[in-house]
């Protein structure tokens, strides 16, 4: 520790004393502001000063006043172990001996006795600070013993000006008012040994007068600022603090005292750290952790709202995988991004977002119904259908599953049941991946529900374990428009068996896709449709669905080939459909496989045909027969003439570049009558023929 020389030749010239006298003001005001008896103690163990907690502590145990020194204070053994302590505190490292300490009486006087702060004083003894944790008998007592002095001159200190000397200082300056603002940092930086800015630190000792005490945090050299975390950025703590009553420079108007702490955290990286702890570091959004915490809260806030209930979403992204396998993960980052911001739009301020797994999401908002909490759902599903992301010359969409649990207005639950609610809002989810995905599923909270401490997950079944017995085909009518009548048929797959309950094709086949297993399931599918051609002597044309996955598939090509080269006349009875999400995303690999196809003989169909601009573009070097409608496209077209317009412009485009169109989900009289006026070829819906088993199948 370093005290300011003027300081110390200004207490030598007012006293005139022993040499004890240069420590007891300004130390003693500084061991006045700890918890503990403590005392500067010399190496031979003299006491140089004690502070009152040491005093009266000596009084409790019978002894007054206090000795001169730890030999005349303790026993010879307790005595020979604070010896060791202070040699090692004198040689610079902090020490402590633990264990009872006895008083000569044979009295225990505290439990651990802890030795820090070495004070070199130019011309003076040298000393430790030496606090006594003492027992809470010991404590008590003291607590029984009026205090020597009265009450009306006890130093009144601040809660903040006690909670600056919490730890004892490493080194402390003191400036009386004669040194400038400017002399007094050049001073404070040169015994920390940094080249920090100058002006910040004038700033603040010109400041303390008016505002009280401050704190700042200053590197000891500027290559801790550039090291980053390879110096931990560790800082020095300096606190100027206005030097209380009691010392020697009272008198003197504008003294500061310096208080210097080193080897502090960086307290803005602290709370960084702390910031960071509760979020998803891709996204920005709250974590899991941060998020049951704020769930937590409003379950608190819910109990006493009548009013208003509480929605709780679980979101689940629908293919994301092949966002990552085909992008690469900056593409699967940046599509996380993408959702984040939907989320955050969404769910506005009064809502809360959050990341709680690779591609899981989920998020709350105050809602005061199911109708309610079921719109916003919606709204979050209809922002992920608007996102586009383009790599090279891909583009990405994504689909989400959401499971809703709703808590109504004023239920009470207890904070532990966040994670269960979570959990029901994670199980609605899975039922609606069970359907097929893209879904919203419901659940309405009992308080019941929660006194569990968890809701189990139930993964869906892999499609490896299913067997061919539990696959079978229907058939889905497609009708000529203009000729009103049946011109072929769309081959759409099923499961059958008790295993296939609750469980939509949809779902099945996106599970296969990401297990890798839909190659199999298209080449099973493709074999019965060729068998089924071969037996029917009709021109009917048989349309099936065929995954990017088996388009890139070699095996897939080679058996498509082989049947077609022995009946080359089936070729023209089969016409080989690919959804517009997979041409999107694998535009080379969807178009090497229609030229593929169409030399064989067969005809060509983007399904799920949305107007997207890239599939626009290609389509005039893109060998392809038919336009199948997204559903969108042809549903409520007779309610909304702006639609019909932006049909009949999407139908007459593909018609220039020589492209059939056929709508799908065609339910009406009113809706058949209107594409056919628009030139629409062909359809199929339930208007025309829900799906029948088929016999190919």
């Amino acid at each position: 520790m370093q005290v300011s020389q003027r300081f110390i030749d200004d207490r030598l010239e007012q006293s005139g004393r022993a040499e004890n006298n240069t420590l007891t003001g300004f130390h003693t005001s500084l061991l006045e502001v700890l918890p503990h008896a403590a005392a500067y103690v010399a190496q031979d163990g003299s006491i140089l000063v004690h502070n009152k907690h040491m005093k009266t502590s000596c009084a409790a145990k019978g002894v007054f006043p206090v000795p001169g020194g730890l030999q005349d204070l303790l026993t010879e053994g307790s005595w020979k172990r604070c010896e060791a302590v202070l040699s090692a505190a004198f040689s610079g490292v902090p020490a402590q001996a633990s264990g009872t300490i006895l008083l000569r009486s044979g009295t225990p006087f505290c439990h651990h006795m802890i030795c820090t702060s070495f004070v070199s004083l130019s011309g003076e003894r040298q000393a430790v600070l030496v606090q006594f944790d003492m027992e809470d008998s010991a404590q008590d007592a003291l607590a029984k013993i009026p205090s020597p002095v009265p009450a009306a001159r006890k130093p009144a200190r601040s809660e903040g000006e006690a909670g600056f000397l919490e730890h004892f200082p490493d080194d402390v300056l003191v400036f009386d008012g004669v040194d400038s603002a400017e002399q007094k940092a050049i001073r404070l930086l040169e015994t920390i040994n940094s080249d920090y800015d100058i002006g910040l630190l004038v700033d603040a000792l010109q400041t303390i007068d008016t505002e009280g005490a401050q704190s700042l945090f200053i590197p000891e050299n500027r290559s801790l600022e550039t090291a980053g975390y390879a110096a931990d950025r560790q800082m020095c703590e300096v606190r100027l603090v206005p030097l209380p009553e009691g010392t020697s420079a009272e008198a003197v108007s504008g003294a500061t005292m310096a208080i210097i702490r080193r080897n502090v955290d960086c307290p803005q990286e602290v709370a960084e750290n702390r910031r960071l702890a509760y979020l998803d570091p891709l996204t920005g959004l709250e974590n899991r952790r941060a998020f049951t915490r704020a769930l937590k809260l409003e379950l608190g806030r819910l109990a006493s709202d009548k009013e208003t209930g509480l929605a709780v979403y679980y979101i689940d992204l629908d293919e994301f995988k092949k966002v990552n396998d085909l992008g690469g993960h900056d593409a699967g980052d940046d599509m996380l991004l993408r959702v984040a911001a939907c989320l955050r739009l969404t769910l506005g301020e009064f809502g809360t977002a959050a990341r709680i797994g690779g591609d899981e999401f989920a998020g709350m908002v105050p809602a005061a119904n199911e109708e309610g909490a079921l719109d916003i759902a919606e709204k979050i599903l209809e922002g992920f259908d608007r996102i586009r992301l383009e790599v090279g010359d891909r583009v990405f969409t994504i689909g989400g599953s959401i499971g809703v649990a709703f808590v109504e207005s004023g239920l009470s639950l207890r904070d532990a049941d966040a994670a269960v609610l979570l959990g029901l809002a994670d199980r609605a989810c899975l039922r609606g991946k069970r359907f097929g995905g893209s879904s919203v599923q419901i659940h309405c909270v009992e308080s019941t529900e929660c006194q569990s401490t968890g809701v189990e997950k139930v993964e869906l079944p892999e499609p490896g374990s299913f067997r061919g017995n539990e696959l079978t085909l229907y058939a889905m009518p497609i009708m000529c428009l203009k000729r009103k009548k049946i011109c072929g048929s769309e081959v759409l797959l099923r499961l059958q068996g008790d295993r296939a309950r609750g469980l939509s094709s949809r779902a099945w086949i996106s599970a296969a896709e990401r297990s890798g297993f839909i190659a199999q399931v298209d080449a099973w599918t493709l074999d019965k449709v060729l068998d089924a051609a071969e037996r029917n002597p009709g021109r009917s044309i048989l349309t099936m669905n065929v995954s990017a996955e088996s388009a890139r598939d070699p095996n897939f090509r080679d058996g498509l080939y082989h049947r077609l080269s022995v009946n080359p006349l089936l070729a023209s009875k089969l016409c080989l459909e690919i959804a517009e999400r997979d041409y999107l995303r694998e535009p080379a690999t969807v178009e090497s496989f229609f030229k593929f196809v169409t030399e064989l003989g067969c005809q060509t169909a983007i399904d799920d045909f949305a107007g997207h601009w890239p599939v626009l573009s290609r389509l005039t070097s893109l060998r392809v027969e038919w336009l199948k409608l997204e559903a969108g496209l042809t549903q409520q077209v007779v309610e909304e003439p702006a639609k019909a317009a932006i049909l009949n412009g999407l139908v007459r485009a593909a018609h220039e570049l020589g492209i059939k169109v056929i709508a799908k989900h065609v339910e009406t009289a009113e809706e058949a009558k209107l594409l056919r006026e628009l030139n629409i070829e062909a359809a199929q819906g339930f208007y025309f023929g829900r799906p029948e088993p088929w016999p190919g199948g």
